[in-house]
């Protein structure tokens, strides 16, 4: 079986949507129904209410209704109407009631016509007459002319006898001019009824039914109006009449594609298919298969199911009727008209391509006498790999033919029910290009404008031209096409990728721009393509170099800056920059104060800042700037009107549940900004004061399409709003922005949304419809369209906000100076780093670290405002030298903590880290010093100034910081659960994450102090050590994503290796473990010969297939194992390097083998210790209540302990206690074997020692 990631539907050819496409684009509807709450309706309140944009009726056993009741528009009567609206229903019948008469005002009871909703199908959009005595007046399928005297003549048949499935989605259509009635069902008649009767009601009121009985549930959405009279009436009432017939004529005698039924009932009845093929199935395998049948009467309809892994060409006495070439893709066909009486075959031709093959075939065939025949691929058929004449015919003689092989019934793996449950989880749609099953915002409409063929991918970006056409791309290597859309005729689409631009594809962003199209690819490079000869085709292209690889995570959009001149383009956190001019982000580096975790699943582990970035092009020059820094992974980018750009950035969906999980946001792309992604658990929080917050959090998703509302025809607050797409949980949202200082904060309405719907990109047409793509990762893809139909203003918004014009103006203005040294700068921008506006102080701050430190950096010092102060000190620690320390530490020690805002605390905190990262570590007297500023405010009120405040205590190994955090664990509030749980409800397979996280909410912010604290190696009693670890094995029982329980693991590990020896044995019953660290294995000797050793002649002696129990050996016989543990053995004086995989790559560990000295952490560094009896020693220090220990860094020194009272002075080493020459006594083959030993985790299990390298 060869398969392929995608969900295959149903069509292969543009079809015209059901129900909204046939609205005329210049139709207005009154929206009945607002999305958000019960105006302009009444009824009983305990039973009506409004959930997620939907207006629900529900009755339950404890709150039954005596009766049926109805919420009753209270709008005018209504005489010739046209009405639409979506709904589902289950446990009971429900209906819209429409030309009633209110019989019972207090109980909200309806008499009049009723288009029925109910789950039998003979009953579903019929139309009752609810308490009229008239009872049904037509069933589904029929047309019915009333006479006057009251007798029913049904004159013809309407619609079809499709499925309709009560808890989908249906769109429902009600036409009323004069007295002709129609109804139907997904664009489909369901009755049509000529009323001349006396009874026969010409106007009344509308209502929404629930029905007395067993309990129920009622839902609408979408409900549209529109009143009629004169021509206009009967004009929407010839439409009506024309449109509902189905798309399969039934006067055909070819066979027809139909829809996938809403529910696999019947193809699961029995007798139930079996997949069938030979014995054997070699690649390539070609193999006909054939099944005589007689067929005992006259056909009244006939639907078949079929296909094959992997092809098959399906034939019906003799004539091929049908082919398909994924097995995912099923043959669904009315053939009602091509079976005839008596001896019937279906013949098939069917292929493997590899792997295992079968073929499924199922026709149920209704006669006009009202029974049924089944005929399903069993061991009646034959088969035969052989090529003979006439095969498929039915007079041919198989029976020298053999019998099949099964492979299974329909509905088992790895098959399935392919575009029933094996494409569609619990609660997806199972038609997902029907426009039926994609809901929208009041009063839009969805149309279908095209499915994409295999052959021309899977759609995943799109632009316009100024003639208005499409542009569209397969992510992998289909092309390039052009779409033209023709209202009356299936689109024009022209392949582009031909000939000189036939490896154009895997585009994921475009942009016709300056009289070309400028597509940004995946995997590298920007291309400007041009019609050299003015034929009206791209033939010609430039390439302008940029950095390669990156793939979903690689190069993403290309937009028109706001002034016209330029382009800007943006790329994921796995897109490195190309070659760039200038930046407007002065540095960058990851700025994390204490060790990372890498993703504990391996996920962009050795990634680094600046992570996803934002560039602008000058298209003359084709130099680039970059603007903006630190996304994860921002597929597109888009401006609002006032020309500020926006993008939709990516979560860690393994995070879930983690301290470091951002949710997916949108975020203003500010000039001079670090949004702050560092990999695995680097992820700066929103606060810090070096980089902005986002306009809104929306959870977790997976972003694609961003578009601004500009030429939208739609509602005003549409027009200023920004689409952003998520793929994952098939959602367009609405951000709806609101000037916010100098930036904006936004809120996010789901707009248009299905399950399934993967969203991919998104465009304005310039009809003013947007315009959508479905696909991506090879799933099916298709061209949508959202218009609006309502009655609200299409005015353009003109509202300006003036405060907010005025800090936009100041926020340009200060960006004028980024990536520029001008001398104005500084004087200009130092008065807003006191602003409260963080955009305003991030583009003051970017200015100012443009500029020279040396003009600027004694103003920091001298800076009595406390905001301004705590910003310019992260540009002086960012941009300063190690001179810049002590001054930096004295001037921040003066102000006074306690009385800052959060705001500023949280500045503060972070300048200190900033100055340890970049400048260098405190002395012991400042490191005292600070304790004694910021201790006494842990713990504080608000939580994130408590993450920092353990943050910076924990680096500066404060006494009282573990008993204040396990105070704060211990003692601690249930978990903030997020409001995802609509949202988990557009994806089963990833909602089951969701709701397993909400469900089962870990203490995440706790987490996140446990994580800080396990760096604490010394100052724990053993109860602390014990609530530690046993709030670990809390946490661990807790859901998460992906990664959760990885993380977990580690942070116990890491902090098991910072606990002693005699901890680790106390703590046996809580973590489980066995702790013995001495080698129960022969510890041989080094053989060599060593030699001196570089970074590079060490990396290349790594390499080749290690071996593990000599590099075990080696662990202790080179020393390592006397100071550092692996696993349980070793010792406990430096680090642990249990986690040395998830914490650093080889050559980081190589490197600080060979030269230690280079980076030395805090924690582990050397200290020249002065005694009072003057006598000096260096080594490592290790705290106890009152007594200190110190390890020489002689390697046969014994360790000295002294009290803290003999301690005069302290000072850091610039010598590491490591020494330096550790790999020289090695030969080649022990240096492969220890450094593998070490990047294994001393793992026999390990990759490394199960596969060459």
């Amino acid at each position: 079986m060869t398969t392929f990631y995608s969900r295959v539907l149903l069509s292969l050819t543009f079809v015209l949507a059901t129900g909204s496409s046939l609205l005329a684009a210049d139709e207005r509807y009154q929206v009945l129904f607002n999305g958000k709450d019960l105006s302009g309706w009444k009824g009983l309140d305990k039973f009506w209410s409004v959930q997620d944009g939907t207006i629900i009726g529900e009755t339950t056993s404890e709150n039954p209704t005596s009766g049926n009741t109805f919420l009753i528009w209270q709008g005018p009567q209504l005489g010739d109407f046209e009405f639409r609206g979506k709904v589902r229903f289950q446990g009971n019948n429900s209906g819209v009631q429409y030309r009633s008469e209110i019989v019972d005002a207090d109980n909200y009871v309806l008499k009049g016509y009723q288009a029925d909703l109910h789950p039998r199908q003979e009953y579903f959009g019929m139309l009752y007459g609810e308490k009229t005595g008239r009872g049904i007046i037509a069933t589904r399928g029929q047309q019915v002319v009333i006479s006057e005297d009251g007798k029913k003549k049904v004159t013809s048949q309407v619609g079809d006898s499709e499925l309709l499935t009560d808890d989908d989605w249906n769109d429902v259509h009600i036409v009323a001019v004069g007295n002709r009635l129609i109804h139907q069902i997904n664009g489909i008649t369901t009755v049509d009824v000529t009323d001349k009767s006396k009874q026969a009601m010409l106007q009344g009121a509308l209502g929404l039914q629930l029905h007395a009985g067993p309990p129920m549930k009622v839902e609408f959405r979408n409900l549209l109006l529109r009143q009629l009279k004169g021509d206009e009436a009967q004009a929407v009432l010839s439409q009506a009449i024309k449109s509902g017939t189905p798309n399969d004529k039934s006067a055909s005698v070819e066979p027809t594609d139909v829809a996938p039924q809403s529910s696999e009932a019947w193809l699961t009845s029995q007798p139930i298919a079996k997949w069938i093929w030979s014995k054997n199935s070699p690649d390539g395998h070609k193999l006909n298969l054939r099944k005589t049948f007689e067929v005992s009467g006259k056909v009244k309809a006939a639907r078949l199911y079929a296909t094959c892994d992997n092809s098959m060409k399906l034939m019906l006495n003799g004539k091929p009727i049908k082919s398909t070439n994924q097995w995912q893709t099923p043959i669904e066909l009315n053939i009602t008209q091509s079976l005839k009486p008596g001896n019937n075959v279906l013949a098939v031709a069917g292929e493997n391509e590899g792997g295992i093959a079968a073929m499924v075939l199922k026709l149920v065939v209704e006669l006009t006498d009202g029974t049924k025949q089944t005929i399903v691929t069993d061991e009646s058929w034959k088969i035969s790999d052989s090529q003979v004449k006439d095969w498929e015919q039915v007079a041919f003689d198989d029976t020298s033919w053999n019998k099949p092989t099964i492979k299974g019934k329909l509905g088992d793996g790895p098959w399935r029910i392919p575009n029933y449950t094996s494409q569609t989880q619990k609660g997806e749609a199972k038609d997902p290009l029907n426009p039926k099953n994609i809901l929208t915002a009041p009063g839009f409409v969805v149309d279908h404008i095209y499915t994409v063929p295999k052959e021309q991918g899977s759609w995943v970006s799109l632009t316009t031209d100024p003639q208005g056409r499409f542009y569209a791309c397969d992510q992998g290597g289909a092309g390039l096409f052009r779409i033209t859309v023709r209202e009356d005729y299936e689109p024009l689409i022209e392949p582009v990728s031909v000939d000189a631009l036939k490896s154009i594809s895997g585009i994921q962003g475009m942009i016709w721009a300056f009289d070309s199209l400028w597509v940004h690819r995946n995997g590298g490079h920007l291309y400007r393509l041009t019609d050299s000869n003015g034929d009206d085709k791209l033939d010609t292209a430039e390439t302008i170099p940029g950095g390669t690889g990156g793939g979903e995570h690689g190069n993403h959009a290309v937009i028109v800056t706001e002034d016209g001149s330029d382009l800007y383009l943006d790329g994921g956190n796995h897109a490195p920059l190309g070659k760039y001019k200038n930046t407007h982000v002065a540095t960058w580096d990851e700025d994390l104060l204490l060790p990372r975790m890498w993703d504990a699943n391996g996920h962009a582990r050795g990634k680094l800042a600046p992570g996803g970035w934002m560039t602008r092009l000058n298209v003359d020059t084709k130099d680039q700037t970059v603007y903006t820094i630190g996304f994860r992974n921002q597929y597109d980018i888009d401006k609002n009107r006032f020309g500020d750009v926006f993008t939709f950035d990516a979560d860690m969906e393994w995070d879930l549940g983690l301290p470091w999980y951002r949710p997916t946001r949108i975020c203003h792309v500010a000039s001079g900004a670090d949004y702050g992604w560092r990999s695995g658990s680097g992820k700066w929080p929103a606060y810090y004061e070096d980089s902005v917050p986002p306009v809104v959090d929306i959870g977790p998703g997976s972003p694609t399409g961003v578009v601004s509302g500009k030429g939208t025809a739609f509602p005003t607050r549409y027009q200023d709003a920004i689409f952003a797409l998520d793929w994952t949980f098939g959602t367009i949202y609405a951000i709806h922005l609101k000037p916010h200082g100098a930036s904006y904060q936004g809120e996010a309405e789901p707009f248009t949304f299905g399950s399934p719907l993967p969203v991919t990109d998104a465009i304005v047409g310039h009809d003013g419809a947007l315009y959508f793509t479905i696909g991506g990762r090879g799933t099916q893809s298709a061209l949508f369209r959202v218009r609006y139909i309502g009655d609200e203003s299409l005015e353009a918004p003109s509202e300006i906000d003036p405060a907010a014009a005025e800090a936009r103006t100041e926020r340009r203005q200060l960006e004028a100076f980024h990536g520029i040294e001008a001398p104005a700068a500084v004087e200009f921008a130092w008065p807003f780093l006191s602003s409260k506006d963080r955009f305003l102080r991030n583009a003051a701050r970017a200015a100012i670290e443009s500029q020279p430190v040396e003009t600027w950096s004694a103003s920091v010092l001298s800076e009595q405002n406390p905001q301004a102060h705590v910003t310019a000190a992260v540009a002086l620690a960012r941009m300063g030298n190690q001179d810049h320390r002590a001054p930096q530490l004295a001037s921040l020690l003066k102000m006074d903590a306690k009385s800052l805002d959060k705001s500023e605390l949280l500045g503060l905190l972070r300048a200190y880290s900033l100055t340890y990262i970049r400048l260098g570590s405190p002395t012991e007297s400042e490191r005292t010093q600070v304790i004694a500023q910021l201790d006494p405010l842990l713990p504080a009120g608000d939580p994130d100034i408590n993450t920092e405040l353990i943050r910076v205590l924990t680096y500066l190994r404060a006494d009282s910081v573990i008993a204040k955090t396990m105070m704060l664990i211990e003692k601690r509030s249930a978990p903030e659960i997020p409001d995802w749980s609509t949202l988990a409800t557009r994806n089963a397979r990833y909602g089951g994450t969701v709701n397993s996280l909400l469900s089962n909410h870990p203490p995440t912010r706790e987490l996140g102090y446990a994580f800080i604290l396990r760096n604490m190696r010394s100052g724990w009693t053993l109860n602390q050590r014990k609530a530690y670890f046993t709030f670990l094995n809390e946490a661990a029982k807790a859901s998460g994503g992906a990664s959760y329980p990885g993380y977990l693991t580690r942070i116990r590990d890491e902090a098991l290796g910072n606990s002693t020896d005699a901890e680790r044995k106390a703590l046996e019953g809580i973590t489980g473990e066995d702790f013995n660290p001495v080698p129960d294995f022969p510890i041989a000797k080094i053989e060599g010969p060593g030699k001196q050793y570089t970074l590079d002649s060490a990396m290349a002696a790594v390499r080749g297939k290690p071996n593990f129990e000599r590099g075990r050996s080696l662990f202790f016989s080179s020393t390592c194992g006397k100071c550092h543990r692996l696993g349980t053995l070793g010792g406990s004086i430096g680090p642990d390097l249990t986690s040395i995989p998830h914490k650093f790559d080889q050559r980081y560990l190589v490197e600080a083998i060979v030269d230690p000295s280079k980076n030395i952490s805090d924690q582990y560094g050397s200290s020249i210790v002065l005694l009072d009896s003057g006598r000096v020693i260096t080594g490592l220090l290790v705290e106890n209540d009152e007594e200190v220990t110190i390890y020489p860094n002689e390697p046969n020194a014994d360790p000295v302990k002294v009290s803290r009272d003999e301690i005069e002075d302290v000072q850091s080493s610039p010598v590491s206690q490591m020494p330096k020459d550790l790999l020289n006594p090695l030969n080649p083959e022990e240096v492969r074997d220890l450094i593998n030993y070490l990047m294994a985790s001393g793992n026999p299990n390990d990759k490394r020692y199960r596969q060459g390298k």
